[in-house]
């Protein structure tokens, strides 16, 4: 029993220093509680929006990604630190059991508290941290473009086949990246065979060259990395 209360505190003070993943303010219950006139915010071209809830707005603004998807916007806008907006707000959840976003019936996964706290240490800059995940964010290419639709867990990686949906085949990329030089290096026809796109690709810190570990004098850069 002591130990089932020590890891309840433990969640309870991860969440606290995740920046207001706890319980919301009432007046945070609804998009309404701080956007009185959405006519004003949203502009006269956009329809009439009856709900008070964020999950009014999935039906036209659930997408991923292209044309449509918000969530990049609404997360930059409501998750930095000064904006005195708690995760709460928006979404339902206990930790380790659901996450939802508030009034979705679907549940999202099942986070914990070390989960949140990740999550909310990159939150804040998906969209200027410089990252690979800042170049996606501007092509309004969402969390779940790329984490699918599902709260994105510690210890899970990015699938190829994900990448590959939007950045062609392996055959087109190596082509892309083919050497001039007779012996020079293609980062995407390795000797390994096929490997891991996050072996070089990050999305929330520097993008390395793999290839260096092995061969430290090529001149192989990688975008967004160091």
């Amino acid at each position: 029993m002591r130990r089932f209360h020590s890891l309840w505190v433990l969640a309870a003070l991860l969440l606290a220093s995740a920046g207001g993943l706890g319980a919301a303010p009432a007046k945070a219950a609804g998009c309404r509680a701080c956007h009185d006139d959405f006519k004003q915010l949203l502009g006269d071209a956009h329809p009439p929006v009856k709900g008070r809830a964020i999950a009014e707005c999935l039906p036209c603004h659930g997408k991923a990604s292209g044309k449509g998807a918000f969530s990049v916007r609404i997360h930059r806008g409501h998750s930095a630190p000064d904006s005195g907006v708690a995760c709460a707000a928006c979404h339902d959840f206990k930790v380790g059991r659901s996450f939802s976003v508030k009034g979705a019936k679907a549940s999202l996964g099942k986070p914990d508290a070390a989960d949140f706290a990740r999550a909310r240490e990159f939150m804040p800059v998906p969209g200027d941290s410089g990252f690979l995940a800042s170049h996606h964010a501007k092509k309004l290419v969402s969390c779940a473009g790329c984490h699918g639709g599902a709260f994105p867990l510690r210890g899970t990686e990015v699938a190829n086949a994900t990448c590959l949906a939007c950045h062609g085949t392996p055959e087109a990329l190596a082509e892309k990246t083919r050497p001039k030089e007779a012996h020079g290096l293609n980062p995407h026809k390795s000797h390994y065979g096929d490997i891991a796109c996050t072996a070089c690709h990050f999305g929330h810190q520097p993008s390395v060259v793999l290839c260096k570990d092995c061969h430290p004098k090529t001149t192989l850069a990688v975008p967004f990395g160091k």
